[in-house]
């Protein structure tokens, strides 16, 4: 913070700062106002992932639920025809979605769940459901639809690399173009866990994505001894019931990550749910859909925009309330 105003030539002026952030930095947000109060007027905590789950079934849950009826049936076939083509035949329905390199059949289901996972976090959903329902319809191969998806959409237009799913690839620790991958696993392994695991009924992801395939990831890749102290971090941070005060926080209705961020407001700390039919992760950042990235995100491609023009109204509401109080009483400036 000095820094930055010693940069902008702002350090002997009255100078508030309103912390943002959104996702993981969403939740660094409302833990640097949570710890550092007197520094800050507020934040905004979009996003914010600030309870730490072993097990995070409602992952699955949500995407079932953002999926609706029709397309999530689809996804399940899907994912049950793969299964039954890796029994049969290895290593040649991996070649189907150029991602024979994963060896780990659950690197590869991991693969195949976040991609559709995607669509709807990023508020995408079409893009997975029109071609999968139509090829449905029409009875064509299910599985060729999906790896045609992944391949053009999830790996082409998102840029996600089958290599970053490789548990070999994730032990290099050189800097590389998929360094960040090792890094987030590296959180996930150590603090917050996350294990998206699939649930024990109704699970659109492969039971092969378990509680064990992460454990025997986080132990292959950093070492034996690994795992994830959820407790600690929920106990020194708060969770859900974060001791801090003029933190907003904002999810999307469809995001599968709402579900680790606090979505009940309590005193000091309001929380507001962007609700649309494509209103994902950050969306009241970042408009519709929130990826392939688009700065200054418009709410225009919304199906409701109104929705996401009521929680930026809000958002705008106490940041100046919590701003004027800053001035009037001279405090987190720096």
């Amino acid at each position: 913070m000095e820094s930055l105003n010693a940069k902008l030539n702002r350090t002997k002026i009255e100078n508030p700062w309103f912390i943002f952030g959104g996702s993981y930095s969403g939740a660094l947000s409302a833990w640097f106002r949570l710890k550092f109060p007197h520094l800050t007027c507020g934040s905004l905590a979009s996003s914010a992932v600030v309870l730490a789950v072993y097990n995070f079934t409602e992952f699955d849950q949500q995407i079932g639920e953002s999926a609706g009826p029709e397309c999530k049936a689809v996804l399940q076939e899907i994912t049950q025809l793969v299964e039954q083509k890796l029994a049969s035949s290895g290593s040649e329905v991996k070649a189907t979605f150029d991602a024979d390199a994963l060896e780990i059949d659950g690197d590869f289901f991991y693969y195949l769940a976040d991609a559709a996972a995607t669509a709807f976090q990023y508020g995408n959903p079409d893009k997975v459901c029109e071609p999968l329902v139509e090829a449905k319809k029409a009875g064509e191969d299910l599985v060729d639809a999906y790896a045609k998806y992944v391949k053009e959409y999830y790996s082409g237009t998102f840029g996600v690399t089958v290599q970053s799913y490789d548990q070999k690839y994730l032990k290099r620790t050189d800097i590389n173009e998929d360094s960040a991958s090792r890094l987030w696993w590296f959180q996930v392994c150590t603090e917050v866990a996350y294990f998206q695991v699939a649930p024990s009924n109704d699970s659109i992801r492969s039971s092969k994505v378990d509680t064990k395939y992460h454990l025997d990831l986080c132990e292959n890749v950093f070492g034996k001894g690994t795992f994830p102290d959820v407790d600690a971090t929920n106990l020194y941070y708060g969770g859900t019931k974060i001791a801090g005060s003029k933190i907003i926080f904002t999810n999307g209705s469809q995001d599968p990550w709402r579900h680790a961020s606090k979505q009940t407001s309590s005193p000091d700390l309001p929380s507001y749910v962007v609700s649309c039919y494509n209103c994902g992760h950050c969306s009241d950042y970042r408009g519709c859909p929130q990826a392939p990235f688009t700065i200054g995100g418009s709410e225009k491609n919304c199906t409701s925009p109104d929705a996401v023009h009521k929680v930026r109204q809000k958002i705008s509401d106490n940041m100046d309330l919590w701003l004027s109080e800053c001035m009037d009483t001279g405090s987190s400036f720096i």
